[in-house]
């Protein structure tokens, strides 16, 4: 009867462990970056480092993108209207020599990317458990 209750407590305390696990809110925004960049899709902000660059401003935009080599189709859900195809030519960390946005807030653990058009530069942010390994599929 021991070893019954025993299997019991265990199924029962590890099914609850597994619960609580899933319910913190991190956790759960990693795996769903991680399980979408498998699928060719990251969530993604967006801007201009400087100027308008593809008709988009140094306000950050913020959505998911479609990824393949060499490019990065944006649909914003807020900030810009209407989705963009970049056709990425290069792509490099973030330094200190391109300015910050007035409005920009970190929110987050996110990774800056200087990804080179052929209208100028973008600054993209990924999260940070996805943001490698996208500017990977990103490089051309």
């Amino acid at each position: 009867m021991s070893s019954l209750l025993e299997f019991v407590f265990g199924w029962f305390f590890g099914f609850f462990a597994d619960l609580l696990w899933w319910l913190i809110p991190d956790e759960i925004e990693r795996r769903h970056d991680r399980k979408r960049l498998l699928e060719g899709e990251v969530r993604c902000a967006i801007r201009a480092a400087t100027g308008r660059v593809l008709n988009i401003g140094t306000e950050w935009s913020v959505g998911v993108a479609q990824i393949s080599p060499g490019m990065l189709h944006f649909s914003p859900s807020m900030g810009i209207v209407g989705t963009r195809d970049v056709r990425v030519l290069g792509i490099r960390e973030r330094d200190a020599s391109i300015a910050p946005s007035p409005l920009e807030r970190p929110v987050g653990d996110w990774l800056d990317f200087i990804v080179t058009t052929a209208g100028g530069e973008l600054v993209v942010r990924f999260p940070l458990e996805v943001g490698d390994a996208t500017a990977e599929v990103l490089s051309p």
